[in-house]
């Protein structure tokens, strides 16, 4: 998953959450969870996974300079 849609699926957890529903419709799939409790870890494993992909160390990449001292 990209960051964005890591993102659209923390974003939409949470609005079902707050709203008291338990069913999270993505845009092209809906996921009833059996409770609260599960739909939380799912919520914390999205988030984790956001926080793995946003600290990974970009690409690494070389600087020359030259001088004509």
């Amino acid at each position: 998953m990209t960051v964005a849609e890591l993102q659209a699926s923390i974003d939409a957890l949470k609005r079902a959450k707050y709203s008291g529903v338990k069913r999270v419709q993505y845009t092209d799939r809906a996921v009833e969870y059996n409770s609260f409790s599960e739909m939380n870890q799912a919520l914390r494993d999205a988030e984790a996974e956001l926080a793995a992909l946003e600290s990974t160390p970009p690409s690494s990449f070389s600087l020359a300079m030259h001088s004509r001292d």
